[in-house]
């Protein structure tokens, strides 16, 4: 996995601060685990579909993965999203197990459980650039249009963080909640301003190869199954070198050969979970 950057907001900073002087240290730092454990998970599923993590954003109202918007399909698109909030719901049932089977954990671990379940469910609002958002956005360009599709999910996350914001107007009669006024002002200020950084990249196969040309680049001939899905392929190329992929049967006979290029060009027509065998049939 490639080594992770860490960009860290200004407010991000100030709103910590704050958070430890009102004596609420503990419960900041399992949100701060929470959301990095939430984009790893991004992360993860992304480099299995051949795509890169650049960096975390830790930004006020959560965290973010920079990157590029260029998916291979919206298929992968809705998995690398809702990687995260699936994560943060595992961790959730395991951390109530934990309770069930050792009680006495519950006091330590009850805020870790709790920012789980938060981080989930909020994710899962429809509202760009939240998870639930990316993944309208991309079951809503499934047909191509997806520049219509930006200024549609982006109208409805102004009208879902213009209704929190409400919300946090209502709480002013009763107890301010100033969670709902940072989380609805930050969201609201996404979904009119693009964010052309929280996106994942794909794994240009050429990328910076051009550089390298200078002082030469190695040429590999790799052997692999034919059962081989492509992700995998991706995630053996290198950029200080060419790789030509020989495809083998179950009695090692090469039934097909495929270069970086052409390799390049399957993952744009093909899921990136789709096996040799299938596509060399």
């Amino acid at each position: 996995m490639k080594k992770f950057k860490f960009m860290i907001h200004p407010l991000f900073i100030v709103l910590s601060a704050l958070l430890v002087y009102f004596g609420y240290f503990f419960l900041l730092l399992s949100y701060i685990i929470t959301v990095i454990l939430h984009e790893f998970a991004h992360s993860f599923v992304a480099s299995k579909l051949g795509y890169k993590l650049n960096q975390i954003n830790l930004m006020p109202h959560g965290a973010s993965l920079s990157g590029d918007n260029r998916f291979f399909s919206a298929r992968d698109e809705v998995l690398v999203a809702i990687a995260g909030p699936a994560l943060n719901i595992i961790l959730a049932i395991l951390g109530c197990a934990v309770w069930w089977i050792f009680p006495s954990t519950y006091f330590y671990t009850q805020q870790f459980v709790y920012a789980n379940v938060v981080t989930a469910v909020i994710n899962f609002l429809p509202i760009f650039p939240l998870d639930g958002g990316r993944v309208l956005l991309a079951v809503m360009s499934r047909n191509g249009q997806r520049t219509k599709a930006i200024k549609k999910v982006r109208l409805i996350g102004i009208i879902l963080s213009s209704v929190i914001l409400v919300g946090f107007v209502m709480t002013v009669f009763f107890t301010p909640n100033y969670t709902m006024l940072i989380f609805g002002s930050f969201l609201f200020i996404t979904s009119i301003l693009e964010d052309k950084q929280a996106y994942y990249s794909h794994i240009g196969l050429f990328e910076s190869k051009s550089s390298h040309l200078n002082r030469g680049l190695k040429l590999r001939a790799l052997a692999v199954s034919q059962n081989i899905p492509l992700y995998k392929l991706i995630s053996a190329v290198t950029p200080d070198s060419i790789t030509e992929f020989n495809v083998i049967d179950e009695n090692y006979k090469v039934i097909g050969k495929i270069s970086e290029l052409q390799l390049e060009k399957l993952i744009q027509i093909y899921p990136a979970s789709t096996t040799l065998k299938l596509i060399l049939s």
